[in-house]
């Protein structure tokens, strides 16, 4: 689908209602076209309008005009205009008058004068034009602002109330009260009525409207939030449950180390058993390397370390005897080797570490 949004004129002063115009026609750009009229209302008008030696009544809506009928210029039966007000059921009614009869002219203004252009001519009148502000119907509309020159550059349209206001009169006596009288050919949105004398008509149909737009902006805003907000509350929710669970989970973490560190004491504890020769084999092995004239006197092992104590014809051999043996390692004499007078053998004192080959 593709969407023509209108631009957005930036100008110095910043108006609020242009800005909020583009905006909501941006939004209401993207629904469906049945869905914006809906939103929108009916902007059909009825419109009358001195068209030669006739009235002309014709359908305005959305640009499109269609005559409905005409009346005579010098009788003219307003209750057919109130019937087709009635049929129609249009949002405004205009009194359209041709540009001839108006007095069209361009004005300068002070920058300050463009809160209140009209106003400004009002007071103007009688100097701009032939008739002062009390016996004319008369509107402004802003042309150019000339920041350089600080003037704004305004047209000022005024019909003589001579020629309108019996026709406006018998419009009221048809129950019809206009909402727009401008010209043929007039500035968009140029109204010469009085603020007085506008009817501000559908006021309950737009309030509807802006209640409609404010929730559809709310839902829009909660369709964009909510999502986040839900994976905000997710999160709230999973640290919490983490908080709980953190205790429980150190407490595990800590018998995880514990274990670990069991296993690998036992793990040493066996390697360390497994390097060491059982005692018996130690025994059997020493009995079997030491010479005949060799005798213990004492022998002590602890862990690896082994000590034996006793008297040898030639102690000084053991420490090879005991260096071939697959069970001992790294033999020595822990203190010097004496001779025994009663046995005239020498005495001894060897250590050794105890361990199988590699």
């Amino acid at each position: 689908m593709v969407t023509n949004l209108k631009a957005l004129t930036l100008n110095p002063r910043w108006e609020w209602p242009s800005f909020w115009i583009w905006w909501r026609e941006g939004l209401l750009a993207w629904l469906p076209l049945a869905t914006r009229r809906w939103l929108a209302g009916s902007s059909r008008r009825l419109v009358v309008a001195l068209d030669g030696g006739e009235w002309a009544l014709a359908r305005d809506e959305a640009g499109q005009i269609q005559e409905l009928e005409r009346l005579d210029r010098t009788a003219p039966d307003w209750s057919a205009a109130a019937k087709w007000f009635k049929t129609e059921k249009p949002q405004q009614l205009v009194v359209r008058f041709p540009a001839d009869q108006a007095l069209i002219r361009g004005l300068s203004l002070p920058l300050a004068a463009e809160k209140n252009p009209r106003q400004v001519a009002g007071f103007e009148m009688d100097r701009l034009t032939p008739f002062t502000a009390a016996q004319v119907y008369y509107d402004t509309t802003v042309l150019e602002r000339q920041l350089d020159q600080r003037r704004l550059r305004v047209e000022l349209t005024a019909l003589p109330q001579a020629g309108v206001e019996p026709v406006l009169a018998a419009l009221r006596q048809q129950g019809l009260q206009p909402d727009v009288v401008d010209v043929a050919g007039g500035r968009p949105g140029l109204n010469l009525l009085p603020v007085e004398q506008r009817v501000r008509r559908g006021l309950a149909q737009r309030r509807l409207w802006a209640v409609l737009v404010v929730c559809a902006l709310l839902l829009v805003a909660a369709a964009a939030v909510l999502p986040i907000w839900q994976q905000r509350q997710l999160l709230i929710g999973v640290l919490a449950k983490a908080d709980k669970l953190q205790p429980a989970a150190n407490q595990a973490l800590a018998l995880r180390d514990q274990l670990e560190r069991a296993i690998e004491t036992s793990r040493m504890l066996l390697q360390k058993k497994q390097a060491l020769p059982p005692k018996v084999d130690l025994l059997r092995e020493l009995t079997a390397i030491l010479p005949d004239d060799t005798w213990l006197e004492r022998l002590q092992i602890k862990g690896d370390n082994l000590q034996i104590i006793g008297q040898s014809a030639k102690a000084s051999a053991l420490i090879g005897i005991v260096d071939t043996s697959k069970f001992m390692n790294s033999p020595g004499f822990a203190s010097p080797v004496t001779i025994d007078p009663r046995f005239g053998k020498e005495r001894f004192m060897l250590n050794a570490r105890v361990g199988l080959e590699p």
